[in-house]
């Protein structure tokens, strides 16, 4: 129990179903002066002692398929270009155990982790923000690491690009000074020593942490946490390639970003926060007058394909991305204070995004003729999200399955340098009900073999940062081929469509006020079973 309980332990820890990365000091363009020094001079005359840690970036997938058993799910990350940044903070050098790994932490109530950075160049979407991977354990004299609930929900919204508060007019390649606390009175020393090392109350932004999200502190009856940023749809991705390489530790130029934990000499008496308000998703304006053209684009795509090739088809469903942990413990991703309450694991989601996944699970194999088509509404081009994207994964059991991003398309490749809409008009006709709506549509295939065909995503063997492919045990030849010797399920994919950051709200999108996206399987599977 204990062994698979660590194991599960790593994954959740691990997870960034969410971030971007806040940076150091010392590049010259944008960024804040270093006086990391005089900060920790200021912390200490405060009564305050300090502990380096680092926020660099993770390569979650590399993990799963280079790593043995230490990481056995990616839980639904994606493969580069897409990024994330992990907090890794030790124990203070007191406390007597360690967490299997560094991204697991805790903190005292009267604690602050203090990250002072530079924000990453333009990108559609950035957010940074913390999450109870784990509750404490039960009973309160537990091992550290035994008999913990499975929690992944934020303590709140995220800090984003449409809230993070930094100089200048855009939130890019800016400074920033992110605190993350339990305790107002250590928040309001820590902001007092911060500007007393010269820099602006412009730039400092507070995570509060609520006990009543989760209890803080050290040992079985403290929550383990994980503090996180993702980024997506870089503007340059040369620009942005190079900021992500500065985070790596052993970079020679690593300059992004110091992290440190500050811990009072003197224990201070609790000052907990309340819970957070959350930003309030929605507008009352709707995507639905768009509801008809999408299902006159989905009865298009089936004549065309049953002109073309006659195949057996089944149209998947589309619903809240869920899964049952091997425990029986539902995941739900949506709502983490919901799952919070019900028992149930949030995956690490962020409210900034809505989450939704095809069902059933479907096949992709090299020598069989499969693959399935993606369609829906274009929801950046409504003003309903900062960006939207498809991803397709394989292996959807939590707990067990590895959940690996296989690869993915976000709306400014949806047409691929074309006219808007133009991957929809390969279906719709000029007499179709829905072609004076084709600008804001698309449909895409996703496929193992693509050939020249466009507007087509050929899944396989992901690459890392490098352009490497991930080694064998990643391979499409394990995770899309039917093996014998491997569960059932193990090459069954799924498809995962994001909405993130409604930019009139600051959080995602209303499930409510769009028009979920669709997708329809061609091929022999489901008349196989």
């Amino acid at each position: 129990m204990k062994g698979k309980l660590c194991r599960s332990l790593v994954v959740v820890i691990t997870i960034v179903s969410a971030t971007v990365g806040l940076a150091m000091a010392a590049n010259p363009s944008g960024s804040a002066p270093d006086n990391v020094p005089r900060f920790l001079g200021e912390i200490e005359k405060a009564g305050f002692s300090s502990q380096e840690g680092s926020f660099s970036f993770f390569d979650l997938i590399k993990e799963v398929c280079e790593g043995g058993d230490r990481y056995f799910s990616a839980m639904g990350n994606n493969p580069w270009p897409n990024a994330y940044f992990v907090l890794q903070m030790p124990n203070p050098d007191d406390v007597d155990y360690q967490l299997p790994f560094a991204m697991n932490w805790q903190m005292r109530q009267d604690e602050a982790m203090v990250l002072i950075g530079q924000t990453p160049p333009p990108v559609r979407y950035f957010g940074l923000q913390t999450w109870v991977n784990m509750g404490p354990a039960s009973p309160a004299g537990a091992a550290v690491t035994d008999n913990r609930t499975l929690t992944g929900a934020a303590f709140g919204d995220s800090i984003n690009n449409d809230t993070i508060r930094t100089t200048g007019s855009d939130p890019f390649n800016r400074p920033v000074v992110y605190i993350v606390t339990g305790n107002r009175q250590t928040e309001k020393l820590v902001r007092k020593a911060v500007l007393a090392a010269g820099y602006p109350e412009a730039i400092i932004n507070v995570e509060r942490l609520s006990t009543v999200i989760g209890p803080l502190g050290y040992g079985p009856a403290g929550s383990i946490l994980l503090t996180a940023q993702r980024f997506a749809v870089p503007a340059d991705k040369s620009q942005f390639e190079d900021y992500v390489r500065r985070s790596i530790d052993d970079a020679p130029d690593n300059d992004l970003f110091r992290a440190f934990r500050v811990s009072p000499k003197n224990e201070l008496t609790p000052d907990p926060y309340p819970a957070p308000t959350l930003r309030v998703r929605g507008t009352g304006q709707t995507e639905m007058d768009l509801y008809p053209a999408l299902k006159s684009l989905g009865k298009a795509i089936l004549a065309k394909e049953e002109a073309v090739k006659g195949m057996p088809y089944k149209e998947l469903g589309v619903r809240f991305w869920q899964d049952l942990l091997e425990t029986g413990q539902l995941e739900l991703v949506d709502e983490p204070w919901s799952g919070l309450q019900n028992g149930q694991f949030s995956y690490q989601g962020t409210r900034d995004a809505n989450y939704w996944q095809t069902y059933p699970p479907f096949k992709l194999r090299s020598n069989v003729d499969e693959y399935v088509i993606v369609y829906g509404v274009n929801h950046y081009k409504t003003g309903k999200a900062a960006y939207t994207s498809f991803s397709a994964y394989v292996e959807p059991v939590f707990g067990t399955g590895r959940e690996i991003g296989l690869g993915t398309v976000t709306d400014p490749d949806l047409d691929r340098g074309g006219n808007p809409g133009d991957s929809a008009r390969r279906y719709l006709q000029p007499n179709d009900p829905g072609y004076e709506y084709a600008d804001m549509l698309y449909a895409w295939k996703i496929a193992r073999h693509c050939g020249n065909e466009p507007y087509c995503l050929e899944v396989g063997n992901p690459t890392d940062i490098n352009g490497v492919p991930y080694n064998d045990d990643c391979s499409p030849q394990i995770d899309l081929e039917i093996d014998p010797s491997r569960p059932s399920w193990a090459s069954d994919v799924f498809v995962a469509f994001r909405n993130y950051l409604e930019p009139a709200t600051g959080v995602s999108a209303d499930s409510n006020e769009l028009v979920w996206d669709r997708a329809i399987y061609f091929g022999p599977y489901f008349s196989e079973q």
